[in-house]
């Protein structure tokens, strides 16, 4: 009888032993084996400190971001003058620079989160598999030194049937509470891999953000073209810039009446033909880039006071590129002259939609033709002082417009 209670001792023992570093996590909420882990990894806690340091510097570069977005507010609502103007580009140019700069440092951060919770999901993985080893070491003694005993042996060591009954109730409340810790921390490690996989899914974020920052970045050359065009053809002087100002309203006007007369004409000749183009699922993008520099009727467009910008530019669009007709249509204008002017190609389309496509260096089709979805009709342009570029053009991208009903909407609507 004596050497039967120094036995249940010696299990109760080592049982209380295996469980200690787990009472003291059961103890805590769900995340409490996490904290305890952070504040006891120096690996951890540095991780910690070097985020909480890039924290601190996207919120100093975001600051400075309002202020130039402030200033770029009030400029926008002041008198058309050559100095507005060109304080206009040097604040998007420097609030450009600080977008760039904070995407980097945001990602920089989510990189040192996600490595963070690799670290605690690696101590996690650890501190389970070494309960998992005690929990098999205490059942396997408890089957060894109990449950292969008979129930005769049992009844025999402990003299009654109720003490036998009651060491099978603390065996059950043993695995119960052996199970219930392997639980809580396996549901800790879900928690913790759930983390990490929303912190990918940010950091994929981050990096389409990072891309769309870097094509704007092509937009920031755009604007120093612009602005470097702006001072070689006014000199500096006022009387000059009104002038031009004068100039390009014009030919936007010119360019929007000329549409809205030829997609009258253009739907009169497509009704007259009726079943020669086909009847496509939807658009297609012109061009294999994807990266838009500035937006339909964007707010940051630095010649808005002029008109609104009635397309998207789509940047990483190499001078020269091949450009194809987003749907099958009519081919109703090819505005090229072979010089700087502005040159660009209007499609009429079935549905009431036509497409425009600017900024081109060299066409491909001719007016009072039929063009069908995915055909190369030019070659894209852009590039300041090259055919086809027109003025204060902000590089080597396409100009591309969606209308319905002769009145431009937003492209990115229409396309995939």
């Amino acid at each position: 009888m004596k050497k039967r209670s120094f036995l249940t001792i010696l299990i109760f023992l080592t049982i209380g032993l295996c469980l200690a570093p787990l009472n003291l996590s059961l103890a805590q909420d769900n995340l409490g084996v996490a904290s305890l882990t952070e504040e006891l990894d120096p690996a951890i806690q540095e991780l910690k400190d070097e985020i909480s340091k890039y924290q601190s510097q996207v919120e100093k570069l975001k600051k400075q971001q309002n202020s130039y977005e402030a200033s770029l507010k009030i400029k926008h609502q002041q008198i058309n003058n050559l100095k507005n103007q060109l304080g206009i580009l040097d604040d998007s140019i420097a609030k450009l620079i600080l977008e760039i700069q904070t995407t980097q440092l945001q990602i920089e951060q989510t990189n040192l989160e996600i490595q963070n919770l690799n670290l605690q999901i690696e101590r996690q993985v650890i501190e389970i598999q070494n309960y998992q080893a005690k929990m098999a070491g205490v059942l396997r003694t408890i089957d060894k030194k109990d449950r292969k005993k008979s129930h005769l042996e049992a009844l025999v060591l402990q003299g009654t049937l109720g003490s036998f009954f009651e060491e099978l109730n603390q065996l059950q409340s043993l695995e119960n509470t052996l199970n219930k810790g392997l639980n809580d921390l396996t549901q800790l490690k879900n928690e913790l891999e759930g983390k990490k996989s929303s912190l990918e899914t940010r950091k994929d974020q981050l990096n389409n953000l990072k891309d769309k920052l870097l094509s704007q970045s092509e937009s920031l050359e755009g604007d120093r073209n612009v602005k470097d065009n702006l001072l070689d053809q006014t000199r500096g002087e006022e009387g000059k810039f009104q002038q031009l100002l004068e100039q390009l309203k014009a030919e936007q006007s010119e360019i929007e009446s000329s549409i809205q007369n030829l997609e009258v004409e253009a739907r009169r000749r497509i009704l007259e033909t009726e079943g020669i183009l086909p009847s496509d699922a939807g658009f297609i993008w012109p061009v294999p880039s994807r990266k838009i520099t500035t937006n339909f009727h964007d707010p940051d467009y630095p010649f808005r006071y002029i008109f609104e910008h009635p397309a998207i530019d789509i940047g990483s669009t190499p001078q020269g590129t091949a450009v194809r007709a987003a749907r099958s249509g009519y081919v109703a204008r090819v505005k090229y002259d072979g010089n700087s002017n502005y040159a660009y190609i209007l499609l009429v389309h079935n549905g009431g939609l036509s497409t425009v496509y600017g900024h081109i260096s060299k066409p491909y089709v001719t007016e009072d033709s039929f063009v069908v979805q995915g055909e190369v009709i030019a070659l894209s342009g852009g590039m300041p002082g090259t055919t086809g570029a027109g003025r204060l053009t902000t590089g080597p991208h396409l100009h591309f417009e969606v209308r319905l009903n002769g009145i431009p909407v937003n492209p990115l609507q229409y396309l995939p």
